[in-house]
C-alpha cells in the first residue's frame, strides 16, 4: 500500500486562516487497516454501538507524527482506499522496535471531519 503524508502548517495566510498543509512524503510504503469493535452506549439508551478504529503502519524512521494528515491511501492493486477529501488525522504514533503504528481518525479538526 502507498500513502501521502502532509503536515499542517504552523503559519497563517494574509487573511489569518491556517496556511495549506505541506507535503512530508508521497508514495510512502505503508499498511492500512480498519478494525471494528463494539462499545456500550450510555445508560440513557442501552445497547451496543459499532466503533471503527483505523491504523496505519510504517517502516522505522518514517517522518510521521501525531497531528499529521494521511491524505491518500492506495492498496496493492492501485485502488484508492481513501482520497484527500476523506483524509485522516494521525491521532497517535507509537514507535516500535520494527515499525511505527499510527492510530487514525477522520478529518482535520478535533471532533471529526471539518
Amino acid at each position: 500500500m502507498l500513502c501521502t503524508i502532509k503536515r499542517p502548517a504552523t503559519t497563517s495566510d494574509s487573511f489569518g486562516a491556517p496556511a495549506a498543509p505541506t507535503l512530508v512524503a508521497a508514495d510512502v510504503a505503508c499498511h492500512w487497516w480498519s478494525q471494528q469493535s463494539w462499545a456500550a452506549k450510555n445508560t440513557e439508551a442501552p445497547g451496543m454501538i459499532a466503533v471503527t478504529v483505523e491504523h496505519i503502519l510504517f517502516a522505522p524512521g518514517q517522518d510521521v507524527r501525531a497531528g499529521d494528515l494521511i491524505t491518500t491511501v492506495t492498496d496493492h492493486l492501485g485502488n484508492v482506499v481513501f482520497a484527500e477529501a476523506d483524509s485522516r488525522l494521525v491521532e497517535h504514533a507509537a514507535v516500535m522496535r520494527n515499525h511505527i503504528d499510527c492510530r487514525l481518525r477522520m478529518g482535520e479538526g478535533i471532533g471529526g471531519r471539518s
